[in-house]
C-alpha cells in the first residue's frame, strides 16, 4: 500500500474561495457592438499565445505529515525564455508544474521565485530544445478608468482558454475592515491586502481563473486575476510586472521592515493629516527609534502622509517596504500636540511564516 506522504491528498481548482466568495449572478448574454467586437477580436489574438493553463503538484502540512494534492490554475508569458507570472497560491508550493500552451503543447515547467504578499510568483516552462516563447506585455494599470472594458483569460474550471468581457468597476477595491481578521486575505501568514487594492471589474472569473491576466482592449496585461467576492478582483498590473521583475532577476523579493502596526486615523481625530501608529513589536526598528503606539506619523523622509481611509493604507505600506536597508530615514511623529523627528533604520522584512518540510 503507498505512503501517505506520496499519495495525493485531494484534487483542488486553484482558486482564492472562502466564505466571502459571492455566487455568479447569471444575465441574459447580449451581443457585443459591432466596435467592440473588433476589439476584443484583435485583444484576445495579441494574447491568446502567451497563455497558459498551469497543472501544480503542491505540497501542505498537517498532523506533522507532508500532504501532496493537485491544483489547477492559469498564468502568462512575459519573457522569450519562457518565464511565466502567475499568482502564488497557484504555484507557490508546487513541486511539480506542467504547463498547457494556446496550442495545447504541454511543456513542464520549475517555480522560480514567489512573493506570498502580493500572491504573485513566477515559474518558467522548461523545453526539451532550448526555444523562445511569445510573451504578453503589460500595459499601464496606472491610467484605467472606471468603465474601460477589460478581459478576463484563463481556464476556468480547469477547462479550455477562455475569455470573458467586463469593465472596470473599482480602481481600490480592499476588503472591508467588518470582515475581520478572519475575512483577511493571507498567504504564508502575509495579509495581501496589506500592500494590495484590488482591481475590480465583473468580467466573471471562476476556479481556474487564479493566475490568468486580466487585459485591455489594446491586449496588455493590466492585472493578474486573484479573487471573485461578487465582483471579481485582480492585483494591478504595475505591481505585479514590479514583483514579477525582481523575482526573475533575484528569486525573491527584499522588502524594508519597521515593525509598527498601523491604521487610518480616526473619526473623531483632530489631526487632519498623518496615519495612526496601532502598536510597535518588541525589540523592531521602529521601537529602537522610539515610536510609541498612539503616535501619528506626518512624515517619511520628505514625503507627507495622509491615511484617513482604507484606501489609502496599501500606499503608504508600499512606501515602507521600498525604504532602503540599514540606511537611517527621518521619521516625523506627532505626540502630545507637538511634531518630533527620529531617526529609524529599517531592516530586511523576513517571512511571517518559513518553508516547512517533513523530517523524516
Amino acid at each position: 500500500m503507498q505512503s501517505p506522504r506520496f499519495r495525493l491528498a485531494r484534487i483542488v481548482v486553484a482558486v482564492f474561495a472562502g466564505w466571502f466568495i459571492a455566487p455568479a449572478a447569471f444575465a441574459p448574454s447580449a451581443e457585443v457592438p459591432a466596435r467592440l467586437r473588433v476589439a476584443v477580436d484583435a485583444a484576445v489574438a495579441r494574447m491568446s499565445p502567451a497563455l497558459v493553463r498551469i497543472r501544480v503538484v503542491s505540497v501542505s502540512y498537517g498532523e506533522g505529515r507532508e500532504m501532496k494534492s493537485q491544483a489547477v490554475g492559469s498564468g502568462a508569458i512575459i519573457t522569450k525564455e519562457g518565464h511565466v507570472v502567475s499568482n502564488h497560491h497557484v504555484a507557490g508550493r508546487a513541486v511539480r508544474i506542467f504547463c498547457t500552451l494556446s496550442d495545447r503543447e504541454e511543456i513542464e515547467a520549475e517555480l522560480i521565485g514567489t512573493d506570498p504578499l502580493t500572491d504573485i510568483c513566477i515559474i518558467q516552462l522548461k523545453p526539451d530544445k532550448p526555444r523562445q516563447f511569445q510573451t504578453a506585455k503589460f500595459g499601464d494599470s496606472g491610467k484605467l478608468h472606471v468603465g474601460d472594458s477589460v478581459l478576463a483569460m484563463g481556464s476556468p474550471m480547469a477547462l479550455s482558454q477562455s475569455v470573458t468581457l467586463g469593465i472596470i468597476s473599482n480602481l481600490e477595491m480592499v476588503m472591508p475592515r467588518f470582515y475581520g481578521p478572519s475575512g483577511r486575505l493571507r498567504q504564508e501568514g502575509e495579509d495581501v491586502g496589506s500592500l494590495v487594492r484590488w482591481i475590480a471589474h465583473d468580467a466573471q472569473i471562476y476556479g481556474g481563473n487564479s493566475g490568468g491576466p486580466l487585459i485591455n482592449m489594446a491586449g496588455e496585461i493590466i492585472g493578474i486575476n486573484e479573487i471573485r467576492m461578487g465582483l471579481s478582483g485582480a492585483i494591478p498590473g504595475n505591481l505585479a510586472q514590479r514583483v514579477a521583475e525582481k523575482l526573475i532577476k533575484y528569486g525573491k523579493v527584499t522588502r524594508a521592515w519597521l515593525g509598527v502596526e498601523l491604521q487610518p486615523l480616526l473619526k473623531l481625530s483632530s489631526a487632519d493629516r498623518g496615519v495612526l501608529v496601532s502598536s510597535v513589536l518588541e525589540d523592531s526598528p521602529a521601537e529602537k527609534a522610539g515610536v510609541r503606539a498612539g503616535d501619528i506619523i506626518v512624515r517619511l523622509e520628505k514625503t507627507p502622509v495622509r491615511v484617513r481611509h482604507d484606501e489609502e493604507l496599501p500606499e503608504f505600506m508600499a512606501i515602507i517596504t521600498d525604504l532602503p536597508l540599514n540606511r537611517a530615514a527621518s521619521l516625523t511623529i506627532f505626540r502630545d500636540s507637538k511634531e518630533q523627528t527620529v531617526r529609524i533604520t529599517p531592516t530586511e522584512r523576513k517571512q511571517v511564516r518559513p518553508r516547512e518540510q517533513e523530517l523524516y
